[in-house]
């Protein structure tokens, strides 16, 4: 008894005194692909237990062609044959058991992850929510809103990093999450791309571009392309039938081309007071012939289920010759002398008219009033009495285009007025002398005299057979007279100044005459003066003959110098002589 105590205390303190196993080696995180064969490595100093190995916390057996140790002392690194995703693919644990039931050494290593390669089995793009496009199918997005797009890979190992192009051009992923996918070890991805497409992208190709360890080149890629909704761009397109729209005469189309995807509905509307504004729904209008009711301002626009276009305007600018809308008086107004008033005349026209305001004269003359429309006679007078037309121009297509009112008549009454005088009259002394003046007066003249000298001889009556006044109609001028004073044998003392007094109800006018009386011219003097007119003509047509006679002979000597120096002799023919009669 006493020597087998001895031999257990012995055994006791030679075991606390031995060095304790530890591993020198731990698994690591393997990458592995599937059908290839791998190792696990575990190393242990002081090795004393016995290999163990867990996946996945459980144990694992060692099975010929499957899983072998390598069966030397201190190594319990695991050979893995033919790895397989679905049996081999997880965490790995190396354990070796105590030395002794009582020693307490196990040891148990880190975590290894052995991660047997899968590419993903597949990948798409679609909308979030929606869903997978066929590759180099359209993916449709709207102009100018987020799009959310998903590129999907699934059942892959480990998760590939996924990212985005357009036509190209690297576009950054917003997010990529990865999940495992139910009841596998395998991995499904999603990369979230939110972009905002323009009109610009409208079939491009955007591509999710996939890395992963197990594809044969390092990544893979998958398409579609862009079919981006926007809402309608307008323009108009004019054809005009000529260089200007003439009313009833010109040709016009208007067509409003929209781009838009999708299609759009196009819609023409007038704007203006007084127009027809209700919508027509046609891409083209059509005037043949245009008139000046279609005249105005034409919107073109377009809408589509993405939105409305902006409105674009054209013109319609009808040219047409002017017409008189009205005048003002319409056909006669009275006005009193010295009075104000206006005539008004308006017209339409494109390009809008110019006015001429024409007055009627006596024996069919014409004069121009004004060149507006309404023509203000500031202070009324008998002249401005007669028959007055408002004419309207313009030019159309550069031709002159014109109109004319029907006749207004102005009648003018009022005080007389005297409207046309001789002023200072020269009378020969022993001849008769007409003293004339004209004037106008509505109501007839009351009163009508010729005064001079303290004597007043009224229109109609004669003094001393000398003396003869007169009162005549105007020949033209409605109205309107003649007052005459015809003075007989007149004599130095007439020399005077006249007076012709008119008066009516509204009041009167005066007119001074001075006639002044000179000798006559006598017959001595008259001869005289005749004679030497007759001299001067003499005189004058002398000096023609002989300078032409000089410079005839002056042009024949230089002719025969110039004979005789070239030895060529010239004759010339003689013409008769230049002869000067006088009449008798």
């Amino acid at each position: 008894m006493v020597g087998g105590s001895a031999v257990l205390a012995l055994g006791l303190l030679l075991s606390g005194t031995s060095a304790q196993q530890a591993f020198t080696t731990e698994p690591e995180d393997q990458l592995v692909a599937p059908g290839h064969n791998t190792s696990l490595t575990c190393m242990v100093d002081n090795m004393a237990g016995e290999c163990r190995w867990q996946k996945g916390g459980k144990p694992v057996g060692l099975f010929p062609g499957k899983y072998s140790l390598p069966g030397r002392k201190g190594d319990c690194s695991l050979a893995i044959s033919n790895v397989d995703l679905r049996i081999d693919d997880g965490e790995w644990e190396c354990q070796i058991t105590s030395s002794s039931f009582s020693s307490g050494d196990a040891l148990a290593s880190r975590k290894a992850r052995l991660t047997v390669q899968a590419p993903p089995e597949s990948i798409s793009i679609q909308s979030v929510g929606g869903l997978a496009i066929r590759p180099g199918g359209l993916l449709t997005v709207t102009e100018d809103l987020v799009s959310q797009i998903e590129c999907v890979t699934r059942f892959s190992n480990p998760a590939p990093t996924i990212s985005w192009l357009l036509s190209g051009v690297a576009v950054p992923t917003t997010s990529q999450t990865n999940t495992t996918e139910s009841g596998t070890n395998k991995w499904r991805s999603e990369a979230l791309l939110n972009y905002t497409f323009t009109k610009a992208d409208m079939g491009k190709r955007l591509e999710c571009l996939v890395k992963h360890v197990a594809y044969p080149k390092g990544e893979e890629t998958t398409l579609v392309s862009l079919d981006v909704l926007y809402k309608p761009n307008v323009r108009i397109a004019r054809v005009d039938g000529g260089s200007v729209l003439e009313d009833g005469i010109s040709s016009l189309s208007l067509s409003c081309i929209s781009e838009s995807n999708p299609p759009a509905q196009v819609m023409w509307s007038r704007r203006g007071p007084g127009v027809d504004s209700t919508p027509q729904y046609t891409e083209v209008l059509e005037f043949n012939p245009v008139t000046r009711r279609q005249a105005g301002a034409y919107l073109c626009s377009a809408e589509n289920s993405v939105g409305r276009s902006s409105i674009e305007e054209t013109m319609v600018d009808v040219l047409y010759a002017p017409t008189i809308l009205a005048t003002e008086p319409r056909v006669e107004r009275s006005v009193m002398v010295h009075n104000r008033t206006v005539l008004t005349c308006r017209a339409e026209g494109n390009p809008p008219p110019k006015y001429q305001w024409l007055q009627r004269l006596p024996q069919d003359q014409v004069l121009k009033r004004g060149y507006e429309a309404d023509l203000v006679i500031g202070d009324a007078g008998y002249s401005d009495q007669g028959e007055y037309t408002c004419r309207a121009i313009n030019m159309v297509g550069g031709e002159r285009r014109e109109t004319s009112s029907d006749v207004i008549r102005i009648q003018v009454s009022g005080v007389p007025q005297v409207v046309k005088q001789v002023g200072d009259v020269v009378g020969v002394n022993g001849h008769d002398v007409r003293l004339e003046a004209e004037f106008c007066s509505d109501p007839l003249p009351l009163t009508n005299t010729w005064q001079w000298g303290g004597t007043v001889l009224p229109a109609g009556s004669e003094l001393d057979s000398k003396y003869k006044a007169e009162l005549l109609t105007h020949p033209h001028m409605e109205n309107c007279y003649i007052s005459r004073l015809t003075v007989r044998g007149v004599g130095l003392r007439d020399s005077r100044p006249y007076t012709l007094l008119v008066e009516n109800k509204h009041g009167r006018d005066t007119v001074p005459v001075l006639l002044n009386i000179r000798d006559p011219v006598s017959m001595t003097s008259v001869i005289a003066v005749v004679i030497a007119l007759l001299v001067i003509f003499l005189v004058l047509v002398v000096s023609l003959l002989i300078a032409y006679k000089k410079q005839k002979l002056c042009f024949q000597g230089k002719r025969g110098k110039g004979n005789e120096g070239s030895g060529v002799d010239f004759q010339t023919s003689s013409s008769p002589p230049l002869k000067f009669t006088r009449s008798s």
